[in-house]
């Protein structure tokens, strides 16, 4: 058996930028042992198979880690839709119209806009849930190899958020801070041990770019991913704690920009438009560019 691929980088104008995705666009009647094997082959931090339309401008997508097959990809639906658009195969008169892909955690909303020469692929996620914070603040720094102030300085809590799949926010004093992180497997367990997974998603107010507003970099070993280049899901939940703690501007809409990867040079560029009401941000849309890196082959026998 022969399983066509794209390979396609996520939440970037350039190759070689943002999250790498293995797109496979006929995913039916595959195992799904032999999804997860490959999936672990090609090491990705997402590996996304789409089943056949189930009604026009709707499919179903699922999407694994190297580890595991997890309820919802941020860039894999964003991904998934742009090979759509690249194979011709997108239904109806026109790319610019929704599309919906079916996930284990839902059904989630792609939008596409045409902006500056590109088209821009935007997920609309779920309504924000604010799951409680983690107070093992010492625990978290442990886990990241900084010290404890480099956390405490911002006056802000650990908190875990969901916008699809939980998300442990934590805030960090300066680009300094984020330079100096070294993940610390073994305390990561203890967190998970505490919260069901030990996966942290870090932010900082200070940017590289000056039309960002937030540097992050996502560590989620426990989905045996190291570092994230860029992170939708988690953006996402981010974009909810922003507003809610008032670190941007809060009005309707808000837009955030947020830079991911540059510590690994795969720079990513992720955007965030969001409805707010109550002082809390509702319809969050997470979006960027999509750029065709290769195809392959996969053979199976």
């Amino acid at each position: 058996m022969d399983l066509s691929y794209l390979l396609i980088d996520v939440f970037t104008s350039r190759p070689f930028g943002g999250s790498r995705l293995y797109l496979f666009p006929d995913g039916d009647d595959l195992p799904d042992g032999l999804m997860q094997k490959v999936a672990q082959e090609l090491g990705a931090g997402e590996t996304a198979f789409i089943m056949r339309a189930t009604q026009p401008q709707r499919a179903r997508l699922r999407v694994f880690t190297p580890s595991v097959e997890i309820p919802f990809g941020g860039h894999s639906v964003l991904g998934a839709t742009f090979a759509l658009d690249h194979l011709g195969r997108r239904p109806g008169e026109s790319v610019r119209s929704s599309f919906v892909w079916e996930l284990e955690a839902g059904r989630y909303q792609v939008d596409t806009a045409f902006e500056d020469g590109a088209y821009t692929y935007g997920v609309i996620q779920d309504h924000p849930e604010f799951m409680g914070q983690y107070f093992h603040r010492d625990k978290v720094a442990q886990t990241l190899g900084l010290d404890e102030d480099d956390i405490a300085i911002t006056g802000l809590p650990c908190e875990v958020v969901s916008t699809g799949l939980p998300i442990h926010v934590v805030p960090v004093a300066s680009l300094d801070a984020m330079a100096r992180i070294s993940l610390r497997r073994k305390y990561a367990d203890a967190i998970a041990r505490d919260l069901g997974f030990g996966d942290l998603f870090v932010f900082t107010c200070e940017t590289e770019g000056a039309d960002v507003d937030v540097h992050c970099r996502m560590f989620a070993p426990h989905f045996g991913i190291p570092e994230d280049p860029a992170s939708g899901a988690a953006t996402g939940a981010l974009a909810a704690y922003l507003i809610k703690h008032r670190l941007v501007k809060v009005q309707d809409p808000v837009r955030i920009v947020s830079e991911q990867g540059m510590e690994m040079g795969r720079p990513s560029r992720i955007i965030v438009e969001a409805a707010v009401r109550g002082g809390r941000a509702v319809s969050i849309k997470v979006g960027g560019q999509c750029v065709l890196v290769g195809s392959g082959t996969i053979h199976v026998s």
